[in-house]
């Protein structure tokens, strides 16, 4: 009996190391992971892009600079900046239209909105975690909030240009933040890897 007593003694705490060490792998998070998954989301995010006011071969005044609408501030930047060039309209006196430069086209994209194609300086990248928090975790799902800050993978040399940051005030912020604001992008597992669920812009 004292044998048969001793041998379901060990078999019980055995269970219990078991049960202990699967619960433990179950809620272990690979903080790896995490960035991984929010990188791939923040490369394609277009975060740090710029847009050209007008569409491509679309005529304006000769006088752009001084327009509001499209906005010839911007125009003059982006000619300023290497990026685009103007020329005239043939047939059309006083106007002129804008074409991308060979320099432009390093960085050029035709996705980004409102109005035309658009620029972007390298990729958002985590630099630092500053929080992980876990919003849920039940059975498999997981869902952690993950707040950092960023930096600026292979940026461009305009992208610190005084007139560039001076007139598009949304991507100065981004450029001015690296390294110091932070962003928090909610991600989610099911059981095989994690994907960005959320994103807000910066956290409070």
């Amino acid at each position: 009996m004292t044998k048969l007593a001793l041998v379901a003694a060990v078999a019980a705490i055995g269970l219990v190391a078991c049960g202990k060490t699967a619960d433990e792998a179950k809620t272990t998070v690979n903080p790896q992971e995490l960035i991984n998954s929010v990188n791939s989301y923040l490369s394609t995010a277009e975060k740090t892009c710029i847009p050209v006011p007008v569409r491509f071969g679309e005529p304006v005044a000769e006088k752009y600079e001084t327009l509001t609408e499209p906005n010839g501030a911007q125009l003059a930047a982006l000619v300023k900046a290497g990026l685009i060039q103007v020329a005239p309209v043939d047939g059309e006196a006083g106007m002129v239209q804008f074409t991308v430069t060979e320099e432009g086209t390093n960085y050029y994209t035709g996705l980004t909105e409102p109005a035309g194609p658009g620029f972007c300086s390298g990729t958002l990248e985590v630099d630092k975690v500053a929080e992980d928090k876990a919003v849920e975790e039940k059975g498999e799902y997981r869902r952690h909030a993950l707040t950092y800050t960023y930096k600026v993978a292979n940026a461009a040399a305009w992208q610190t240009q005084p007139d560039i940051l001076a007139q598009y005030a949304k991507f100065a912020e981004l450029v001015n933040g690296a390294g110091t604001a932070k962003m928090t992008t909610e991600v989610e597992s099911r059981g095989r890897g994690w994907n960005v669920v959320e994103q807000t812009e910066f956290a409070n």
